[in-house]
């Protein structure tokens, strides 16, 4: 079954609009939103192992709005509303949502090159820190040890 198939239509259509109103593409930057096609299929990719809480979580996020086909439904200013209306309530659904949109949306190749990263994984060839002040470390340095046996 492949990740467009865990999820309706409808819920398809208010997961994307849900990613690209989270970040949304810049022309002056000339980066894609979360809604792209290539960091929504990474979405989708993340998010059919957890399809089953997802969908529940939309249902009820949304069950004010009149649930997840009424909204999918809704034109462009009036799906900002009904998020408005659950952002404030700091609904567990939305913070799962800004999560996996995240994970999808920076992983994606054209953001890491706006960003000055490279798409690969930080060693062999390791990333520069800049040196800072290793005193901070001395109060640790003195505590007993704590681990386990």
């Amino acid at each position: 079954m492949s990740e467009l198939e865990t999820f309706t239509e409808q819920e398809h259509i208010v997961l994307r609009r849900l990613a690209g109103a989270m970040i949304g593409a810049s022309e002056e930057l000339q980066i894609p939103g979360a809604d792209d096609d290539a960091i929504f299929g990474r979405f989708l990719e993340r998010a059919g192992s957890m399809a089953a809480g997802l969908r529940q979580g939309m249902d009820d996020c949304f069950a004010e709005n009149g649930g997840t086909s009424a909204v999918a439904a809704l034109d462009d200013a009036d799906l900002v509303k009904a998020i408005e209306i659950v952002r404030h309530k700091q609904h567990p659904f939305l913070e799962a949502m800004i999560g996996l949109v995240a994970l999808a949306y920076y992983r994606d190749p054209r953001i890491l090159k706006s960003l000055n990263k490279e798409d690969r994984p930080p060693f062999p060839e390791g990333n520069e820190l800049e040196q800072g002040d290793w005193s901070l470390l001395d109060p640790v340095r003195r505590r007993d040890p704590f681990f386990r046996v």
